[in-house]
């Protein structure tokens, strides 16, 4: 049984365990932006500004992705998008454990996402992919997103930028 839910802190050593396997198996260690330690153990706090979806397959989380709603964390990338960082937030954190990947996951817990981010009142997300990883930058070109320019953010990690507008 497949289930689309919101992560709560019930959820939390679920995230820290999915992020940790991700990170230890990953074809390209370039391909992921690892949350610090902090970053981690604050995931649910209640000032948290993250929005996290997971699909839950037979009661294993498989798949995780979120958006930001931080505007500090946001700026750099609404300026490169010309965009009001008030209005949007950032689509990411997105990871498929190897064993769930091929099912769709990523797609149905992101087209998720944008009905929640509408129901917020936002107006567009951005998100930023490694060029080389075709799985991800097909993922978000087939949520409608369109290609904006590629950067290196900080740390860096060289990534595309896309842009989704939601009116």
């Amino acid at each position: 049984m497949k289930e689309i839910k919101r992560l709560t802190s019930i959820d939390h050593q679920d995230f820290i365990n999915i992020n940790k396997a991700i990170r230890e198996n990953i074809a390209n260690p370039d391909w992921f932006m690892p949350f610090s330690e902090e970053n981690l153990q604050n995931t649910f706090d209640s000032d948290s500004t993250l929005v996290i979806y997971g699909a839950f397959i037979d009661n294993t989380l498989g798949a995780v992705s979120l958006f930001d709603t931080d505007k500090n964390e946001f700026c750099e990338l609404a300026n490169v998008c010309g965009v009001s960082a008030d209005k949007g937030a950032e689509l990411g954190g997105s990871m498929v454990l190897p064993s769930f990947r091929g099912q769709n996951l990523m797609y149905e817990i992101n087209a998720k996402l944008i009905e929640v981010a509408k129901e917020m009142g936002l107006e567009y997300f951005v998100a930023t992919v490694h060029p080389d990883n075709i799985a991800s930058n097909s993922s978000v070109k087939k949520l409608g997103m369109k290609y904006v320019t590629t950067i290196t953010r900080a740390g860096g990690y060289l990534r595309n930028v896309y842009i989704l507008k939601f009116n």
